[in-house]
């Protein structure tokens, strides 16, 4: 059973970033800007990045444990200057202000803000050079690294159009598995592009027309993925082939993913395929836990006395919908 309603709760009520962190994260984010574009002589531009910028962020496991947030900061290319001036450069910017100077922490290719009990703000510094080209900053080997968030964010919401904006929210589902069942390792840098690439130009989105829908199609086709591949396959950025996210896995580390994802990729079958009520509630459970859904009376799950209406399908219509 597809459960709409159901997701739709689970996700606001369990999985999503609750909305008051979510804006004092927005809050923060703009103030740093703000400060940067004043007092940092090279600032050209700040972008969300991440799973900030993709929206696709989610609750940390425990209450009341940091998360993480990443922004890119545009500074201005100058071509004798070190990789590693321009971290340097930003941590001093940070440090002459009281506001910052004891949140304020380097990093290998960031300066990263310590909002204590809340979050981590990590400001990545990114250059453009003469070709269009953008670069970011090694502080420990001071070499430039290729980069190109803006065109990887393209592509995953590209992705999510066609999925009439389901992808981000079978992305939150999954990562929400992965860190509440704790038993496999997928970056999320390397999960958000496996499930950016079950989405093919050509499909029309029947298949992703709920979050449901979504969900068995992305699971099934990542599994289909994996178990033609037993040894660990190269999973580059669809932007910047040369990029490759292996540097996350290894052999050992991708046999266990495989091997789990498959055990979840079998009980999302069985979820939607259920027919009766209860049956499928549970069958949902046993991917997600008690939180989702709803058990009712009855041994078929129709309550007693007639049963309760059925819930309507909802079809989220802005892919920015949380």
């Amino acid at each position: 059973m597809k459960h709409t309603q159901y997701f739709i709760d689970f996700l606001g009520d369990v999985v999503n970033l609750n909305q008051t962190r979510l804006n004092r994260l927005n809050t923060s984010v703009q103030a740093v800007t703000d400060f940067l574009q004043e007092n940092l002589d090279s600032f050209i531009r700040v972008e969300p990045q991440g799973s900030y910028g993709l929206k696709t962020i989610i609750k940390p496991v425990k209450d009341g444990q940091e998360y993480d947030a990443d922004i890119q900061l545009y500074m201005k290319y100058e071509k004798d200057k070190e990789p590693k001036a321009y971290i340097n450069e930003l941590y001093d910017c940070f440090r002459g202000n009281g506001n910052y100077k004891d949140k304020v922490h380097r990093k290998t290719r960031c300066v990263y803000l310590d909002y204590a009990g809340d979050f981590h703000l990590d400001v990545v510094p990114c250059v453009t050079k003469p070709d269009g080209s953008k670069w970011v900053c090694n502080r420990e080997t001071n070499d430039f690294e290729r980069t190109d968030g803006t065109g990887y964010r393209n592509w995953f919401n590209d992705k999510t159009r066609i999925t009439h904006g389901n992808l981000k929210r079978v992305t939150r589902l999954l990562k929400y598995l992965r860190n509440h069942k704790g038993n496999f390792t997928a970056k999320s840098i390397l999960l958000t592009t496996l499930i950016g690439n079950t989405v093919a130009r050509v499909d029309d989105g029947d298949n992703f027309k709920s979050i449901s829908d979504a969900l068995k199609t992305v699971s099934n086709r990542i599994n289909d993925f994996l178990q033609v591949n037993e040894s660990m396959p190269t999973i580059t950025n669809p932007v910047l082939p040369e990029e490759d996210f292996n540097r996350h896995w290894d052999q050992a580390k991708y046999e266990n993913f495989r091997e789990k994802f498959s055990v979840y990729n079998k009980r999302i079958n069985e979820a939607f395929d259920a027919t009766g009520h209860n049956d499928s509630v549970r069958k949902w459970r046993a991917v997600f836990g008690d939180g989702f859904g709803e058990l009712k009376g009855g041994e078929d799950g129709n309550s007693l006395g007639g049963g309760a209406p059925a819930v309507a399908a909802v079809r989220p219509q802005r892919q920015w919908a949380r």
